[in-house]
């Protein structure tokens, strides 16, 4: 398994949702250079892991490390700074241009801003080529289909910069050839250092593609490790199988 440095760290968390216990304990790092597949049925607690990761929620238990700080000792800013979120999609109440999209993973950089720096600018323009997607840039992202608008919350993350990026599901609503593209893109970024964690529902596709797998049942994990020989049919069937009926 490839890998460098752990940059985020869950040590022993558990979050509680009222009385239900959504994680158990939950232990893993994340490292820089290597792409991560988190799977698990509905309800394992991916989500959940995902805001303790970007520092949206924290544990009752336990703790969440960023570059070997506490998580709750940063600022918002500071953490925008450093880890990018890529939602599965959403389309905003207003009809932002894809440019003005992309400028707002800015944000944490120039908060107060009226206009973007130059500096901004050149890296909308460089997510925007990265993605190809620089000749949507005037469009309007409310009028966007579903696979470019994943493309347009791609290149905001991109533009915010920072060496993790978190994606949910990010193969939501892109057809075979986007897949492709945006799986190689994410490999590049990668070997450029970046440490890449995705959430997924295509394990077939992620032993091809991920460095690692981390699987979640019930809260806890499972199993992890690297991805090609972790995610066969045997450790599958044991990750998806019907939960059991509890007994009264």
């Amino acid at each position: 398994m490839s890998g460098g440095s752990a940059i985020l760290r869950v040590d022993h968390a558990g979050f509680h949702r009222g009385h239900r216990t959504v994680l158990h304990d939950v232990s893993l790092d994340i490292r820089t250079g290597e792409m991560t597949a988190l799977l698990g049925p509905n309800g394992a607690g991916k989500t959940t892991l995902l805001r303790l990761l970007l520092g949206l929620a924290r544990p009752d238990s336990g703790r969440v490390w960023l570059d070997g700080r506490p998580m709750a000792d940063w600022s918002r800013r500071d953490i925008a700074r450093r880890i990018a979120y890529v939602p599965q999609g959403h389309v905003p109440l207003f009809p932002y241009s894809v440019r003005d999209i992309v400028g707002m993973g800015r944000l944490a950089e120039t908060p107060f801003a009226p206009t973007l720096h130059e500096r901004d600018r050149e890296a909308v323009a460089h997510a925007l080529a990265q993605l190809s997607i620089t000749h949507l840039a005037a469009r309007p992202y409310t009028e966007l289909s579903g696979g470019e608008r994943q493309a347009v919350l791609l290149a905001r993350a991109l533009a915010q910069g920072g060496q993790v990026l978190i994606l949910d599901e990010p193969e939501t609503g892109l057809d075979y050839g986007q897949k492709q593209r945006l799986y190689a893109l994410l490999r590049r970024l990668s070997a450029q250092g970046r440490a890449i964690v995705a959430t997924t529902h295509d394990p077939v596709q992620a032993a091809g593609i991920f460095d690692r797998a981390i699987l979640l049942r019930h809260g806890r994990v499972m199993a992890d490790g690297p991805a090609a020989s972790l995610l066969a049919p045997p450790m599958l069937d044991q990750l998806y199988a019907p939960q059991e009926r509890k007994k009264n």
